[in-house]
């Protein structure tokens, strides 16, 4: 089984080819080019690795956020439209899951972030040592709001994802047992996709190419703004 994967949910790009739960190759790519310019190239790279012409994909995976409202677009459209051509199926697989996933088989909980803004992170808890399980749905809420979640996690707690370090400076004081995982764990990664897309193809969770959507978790800054001017619209009209 021949899985293509692609992250381009924050500031790096990558693709990987996975066979069977085996990473056969991972393209990595951290420029300050916009994934338009980067990410098929990741893809190209990836399959000439594994030297697995793309008509031997059998799935094709992408990371659908929370994340960069851009990334993620991008990294949705170029799947379905790899997709498309043969009318594969799609394996949609969670920014945070795929960051998270890092500390897989490690005895701690990975609580992925990502700086979400206004205050905010993006966020979820996993279970590393159990079978990887989540510990909370993504969400995206303060980071005082995730500092009360976490004192009721019983586990060495380790900060992944972007706003790790941000997070971590926030909240160790009041957290004994947090740690920042390493620097070379911290981030999102093809291959980290394409590990969950296998046993998520084998449970069955895969969507056709028309109903692959990203999943933002909240609303982009011009639609928050323009909802904020609709509502005070209304209330200045009763």
């Amino acid at each position: 089984m021949n899985i293509l994967a692609v992250e381009s949910s924050a500031g790096a790009a990558s693709a990987a080819v996975c066979c069977d739960g085996k990473i056969l190759s991972e393209v990595f790519t951290n420029t300050a080019l916009t994934h338009s310019r980067t990410l098929m190239r990741c893809v190209d790279a990836a399959l000439k690795c594994a030297e697995i012409p793309l008509p031997s994909i059998q799935a094709f995976a992408v990371s659908v956020g929370p994340g960069s409202f851009t990334g993620v677009r991008i990294g949705c459209a170029a799947v379905k439209g790899l997709a498309a051509a043969k009318n594969d199926p799609c394996i949609p697989v969670s920014t945070l899951e795929g960051i998270a996933y890092a500390m897989n088989g490690v005895d701690c909980a990975a609580c992925a972030v990502m700086d979400a803004r206004c205050g905010q992170v993006y966020t979820a808890t996993f279970d590393c040592s159990d079978g990887f399980r989540r510990l909370c749905p993504d969400q995206a809420i303060s980071i005082e709001e995730l500092g009360a979640f976490l004192k009721n996690v019983k586990k060495n707690i380790f900060f992944v994802g972007d706003g790790a370090v941000l997070c971590y400076n926030r909240l160790k004081d009041d957290l004994p047992s947090a740690r920042l995982a390493p620097e070379n764990l911290r981030y999102q990664r093809a291959g980290n996709v394409s590990l969950l897309a296998y046993q998520k193809f084998l449970n069955g969770e895969t969507v056709p190419e028309q109903e692959l959507v990203p999943a933002y978790l909240r609303l982009a800054q011009a639609q928050r703004e323009l909802k904020r001017r609709q509502e005070q619209q209304k209330g200045e009209q009763q």
